[in-house]
């Protein structure tokens, strides 16, 4: 195209977009909607690598030679005027995640496939079904990866129909408890609008809480990094989100202030300010997304606690060491061949959510009013109560507390329902033993101050019959509400 001159080059590319379809998203964003394979049509931002790449190709295809930089400009700006002056008026511009109707009870969610034939999963309280998508424009990045299309297990009478979650809960040696949990905030993940609680995946090692982190990451939103440290910088956290629907950050052994007040604000909502390549005004807009802090428990480390606001705003999910370790290969391969009907009973668990949402009174809770009656609409579809539903995540005793020394050592002393009787002297004793280097009360009064406050532990005070004081501590099994929360788990 050497030979051609400037003006024939902007008139050749111009001819070779004639295709793309220039519009203005909400946010004041040109983009275009380009065909893809089979019909489909995807969404690119004008100023993106994904359309210069588009239009390059499209141009080479037919002249077998790149535009000149000048052409390819002035074509550009083209485009975006046309995108400012459409006639139709700005498009709602989604990633992962949209909707049609109001964004609190949708009448339509919508879960972008992000395959090659530009397909989406569409729910709404009749059900979900896979179609292709024509009418609703959703945004991708360079690290979106697809979604497989949601299908049933077939109904042979080996499996239940609707069974995912149990047989997830199962791979993951997941208690039932834990794959309450697990289960309502998967389900809010599909929630359109935030707020959304931030999953805490807490253990010691070999308690396979990362690869449980990926699982979840690559459930809804699969990318190439699934999970990642925690930036050194707000902003970056906030680019980030732009990128993904989900995002998983391991290693988590203290919060910057300035990080937990970003987790906070972008668990509910934060505004998220993007400057355009050219001399446009910065984009504006408000971000929420579901995240996951992976928090290892190290007992050589100082006690450390969250700050209030990110703690209350966190669903604690604490793994215990696996007695039968697998190769992480072949959990892997097992989920891959789970995912189709893990989307499918998420999908259906969002449309019953969609079709109760109305009709469900939820009482008055402490914590994620919103996320709760959510989860409480979908609980007939994951295998729960409403009750435990809303407890899942509710429950302020699910709040992160951070490294507790004092509550992992009486975790290593007493196994489950496990119980100790003596006085506060053996205890410390006793405490010292199996945790050496933990950050304990210094003298046995201090930690029978301390025992009241430590969750998840019965403390009981007597005396002996020699009448010395006497200390009874029972530890609360995780599995006492097993029966009551029906058949989330099978041993």
């Amino acid at each position: 195209m050497s030979g051609i001159p400037y003006a024939g080059q902007s008139s050749a590319l111009l001819n070779r977009a004639r295709s793309a379809t220039p519009f203005t998203s909400q946010d004041g964003q040109p983009c275009a909607s380009v065909p893809g394979e089979g019909g489909s049509r995807h969404v690119y931002p004008l100023r993106s690598a994904d359309f210069r790449d588009w239009l390059i190709c499209e141009f080479v295809t037919v002249y077998e030679a790149p535009p000149s930089q000048d052409a390819f400009r002035a074509v550009l700006r083209t485009l975006e005027a046309r995108a400012a002056h459409a006639e139709y008026p700005p498009q709602k511009l989604d990633y992962r995640v949209g909707f049609e109707g109001d964004p609190f009870a949708p009448s339509k969610i919508i879960l972008d496939l992000a395959n090659a034939q530009g397909h989406v999963l569409e729910i709404d309280a009749h059900g979900w079904r896979v179609r292709e998508n024509f009418d609703h424009p959703c945004r991708q990045s360079l690290t979106t990866l697809p979604l497989p299309a949601p299908t049933l297990p077939p109904a042979d009478g080996s499996a239940p129909a609707m069974g995912a979650l149990d047989r997830f809960a199962e791979l993951f040696s997941l208690s039932a408890l834990d794959c309450a949990a697990i289960s309502a905030w998967l389900v809010n993940a599909l929630r359109p609008k935030g707020p959304y609680p931030i999953l805490v995946l807490e253990g010691r090692p070999c308690s396979g809480k990362t690869l449980l982190a990926r699982a979840l990451h690559f459930l809804l939103d699969p990318s190439p990094a699934l999970t990642r440290r925690l930036p050194d910088e707000d902003r970056e956290m906030l680019r980030l989100a732009y990128e993904h629907w989900i995002l998983a950050f391991d290693d988590i052994h203290r919060v910057p202030l300035k990080m937990s007040d970003a987790l906070c604000a972008l668990s509910q909502g934060a505004a998220l300010r993007l400057r355009q390549a050219d001399s446009r005004d910065a984009l504006e807009f408000q971000i929420a997304r579901p995240m996951i802090l992976i928090v290892p428990y190290d007992e050589s480390n100082p006690g450390w606690t969250p700050p209030r606001a990110l703690s209350n705003r966190t669903v604690t999910v604490r793994r215990l060491p696996i007695q039968r370790m697998r190769p992480e290969s072949a959990i892997w391969s097992d989920f891959q061949a789970l995912h189709p009907s893990l989307l499918a009973q998420l999908a259906q668990a969002a449309a019953t959510a969609l079709r109760r949402i109305r009709e469900v009174e939820v009482p008055n809770v402490a914590r994620f009013p919103d996320a709760a009656m959510w989860s409480a609409a979908a609980a007939p579809a994951l295998g729960l109560t409403e009750q435990i539903a809303i407890d899942a995540l509710s429950d302020p005793a699910t709040a992160w507390l951070g490294s507790d020394p004092l509550r992992d050592a009486l975790h290593t002393l007493l196994p489950p329902n496990g119980n100790w009787t003596g006085d506060a002297t053996e205890l410390l004793n006793r405490l010292r033993a199996v945790a050496p280097h933990a950050a304990l009360p210094t003298t046995p009064k201090g930690l029978s101050q301390a025992l009241p406050g430590v969750p998840g532990f019965r403390i009981e005070r007597g005396r002996t019959y020699e009448g010395e004081r006497a200390l009874s501590i029972t530890r609360i099994a995780d599995t006492d509400h097993t029966a009551a929360a029906g058949h989330m788990y099978k041993s």
